[in-house]
């Protein structure tokens, strides 16, 4: 890890210092399709990426030195200034939790894993992106709901989040302009959710064109987790990924490392993401967490939060997990199946024993056998 860590900082270094800041501004726009309306703006945005490559090159100097746990990047938003960035995070911003839910109690006796990642349990799916549209909260909803799909019934199947964006207004959410995950979560409750291929992103709210034949899950109830980290830790731990609400203010140019700010708000929250499991570095705990800012940002579209650290940048303060109705058909059929096989095993027994004794014995079997067959047209 610690050589991919200096190789990736290296490259960085290498980026920011090859070429002049002309030469890196042409080379950001292609790579993130910039444009802009006039040549004023454009001048005008150029100030500001050069404003931030010096931002860059000063903390990278200080990660270097060991001074910072994490380090910085060219990202998509290094044409934007901290206070348009800080506008961009429209989750809603919320000062202090408003879940009047019940929580979600996990068995603290058990004792969880010293590291948890569920991307390695395929229960994660690929990373995202929002584009320009403040719809993070209905990334971090279908990322629970995906993961609780994949855990309890075996699915990888990408869910709408055009489909929350469209259809979860009544339920307090506002499109791109911001939401929560536990509103997203109650729509699911009462109605359902498409997949992502019946019901593609948009990037803008549009008419409400759910599908209930088409449902992927159903939700059966709607959590918020204790605002602490070892009940986090154990949710995840136990139960899957948790939808999370960060301050997420500076997050903009990421890049790699453990993210542990000098300043961070662990009650403004701003940003919807997924926490995906927990690990250590070095003797620095830290939240594995998957953003919705495409696989470019940061550590292939994830961030590691600090953990274990008074609750920084308020990764417990809005947590919530949902759990999923059990497929009824499917725990029928196994149900079935258990029986199918007892008798079968019964059956097989009982001639075995009978059979040795003649006619009495080939009568027995027939008779079980008869009940064998009225299971199976069952």
């Amino acid at each position: 890890m610690k050589v991919f860590v200096a190789v990736a900082l290296f490259l960085v270094a290498v980026q920011v210092q090859a070429g002049s800041d002309q030469e890196l501004w042409t080379q950001f726009k292609v790579d993130h399709g910039k444009t802009y309306r006039s040549l004023r703006e454009e001048q005008a945005r150029f100030s500001v990426f050069q404003s931030n490559l010096r931002t860059i090159e000063q903390h990278n100097a200080k990660y270097e030195a060991g001074e910072e746990t994490y380090y910085l990047k060219v990202t998509q938003f290094a044409d934007m200034t901290p206070e348009e960035f800080k506008e961009f995070l429209s989750l809603g911003e919320k000062t202090k939790p408003d879940l009047n839910h019940p929580v979600y109690e996990p068995d603290m006796t058990v004792a969880a894993p010293n590291s948890v990642d569920w991307r390695q349990k395929g229960a994660v799916l690929e990373v995202k992106n929002q584009g320009q549209c403040g719809s993070c909260w209905s990334f971090s909803a279908t990322g629970c709901l995906e993961g609780q799909n994949a855990i309890k019934h075996g699915q990888k199947i990408s869910l709408s989040e055009q489909n929350l964006m469209d259809c979860s207004g009544g339920y307090g959410n506002n499109g791109c302009d911001g939401g929560l995950m536990t509103n997203a979560f109650f729509y699911v409750h009462d109605h359902g959710i498409n997949s992502e291929a019946a019901y593609p992103y948009e990037g803008k709210v549009k008419n409400c064109r759910f599908d209930s034949s088409k449902s992927i899950v159903q939700v059966d109830g709607v959590y918020k987790v204790n605002e602490d980290e070892e009940a986090l830790k154990q949710v995840i731990a136990l139960e899957g990924p948790v939808s999370v609400g960060v301050d997420a203010s500076g997050f903009s140019l990421y890049g790699g490392g453990v993210f542990n700010p000098r300043s961070c708000s662990s009650s403004s929250i701003n940003h919807g993401v997924l926490a995906v499991g927990y690990g250590t570095e070095g003797n620095t705990d830290y939240w594995i967490v998957k953003n919705s800012w495409g696989p470019g940002w940061g550590e292939s579209g994830y961030i590691k939060m600090i953990r274990n650290h008074n609750n920084r940048c308020g990764i417990v303060t809005l947590a919530s997990i949902v759990t999923l109705k059990s497929d009824e058909f499917r725990d029928q059929l196994i149900q079935k199946l258990i029986e199918y096989v007892k008798k079968t095993l019964e059956i097989f027994r009982v001639g075995k024993e009978l059979g040795e004794n003649g006619t009495e014995g080939r009568n027995g079997f027939a008779e079980n056998f008869d009940n064998f067959e009225h299971l199976e047209n069952t």
